[in-house]
């Protein structure tokens, strides 16, 4: 009699732990975003960027930088700058070097002056961090 006892709470803790380790290994980095909120606000930075001219279009990278960031927190990538969020989630980028040349541009943009954008590092930074965002499950 003891013994089944002691194997009944045994088997319960054994349980209760693989229990635990699931539901840690199908929830980390996985929570759900809302998609239309972020899709929204994509349309809005793009809208922008088209009727801007040149402060548009800086601007437009600094808002998808932060947009990017936003659902990166959202998802609970730990870090305590972007970069680390970036690095966090190192492998797990379709283009991780266009995606860290868009983030170093939008750091040019936010803390040098007379930074000259191209239309093709615009495009290019832009389409990383659309990719980023769809990475991520956002867009």
């Amino acid at each position: 009699m003891d013994g089944l006892l002691i194997a009944l709470v045994v088997a319960a803790l054994v349980i209760g732990a693989l229990l635990i380790i699931f539901i840690q290994l199908t929830s980390r980095g996985h929570q759900k975003l809302d998609r239309e909120m972020y899709r929204k606000v994509w349309r809005a930075i793009q809208h922008g960027a088209k009727a801007g001219g040149s402060d548009g279009l800086q601007m437009a990278i600094v808002k998808a930088d932060k947009l990017l960031d936003k659902a990166m927190r959202d998802c609970g990538v730990a870090g305590t700058t972007m970069g680390d969020r970036l690095k966090a989630r190192r492998g797990d980028w379709t283009d991780e070097n266009g995606l860290w040349a868009a983030h170093k541009l939008r750091n040019q943009i936010a803390h040098e002056t007379n930074v000259k954008l191209t239309a093709q590092s615009f495009r290019r930074a832009m389409t990383s961090f659309e990719q980023a965002l769809k990475d991520l499950g956002a867009l």
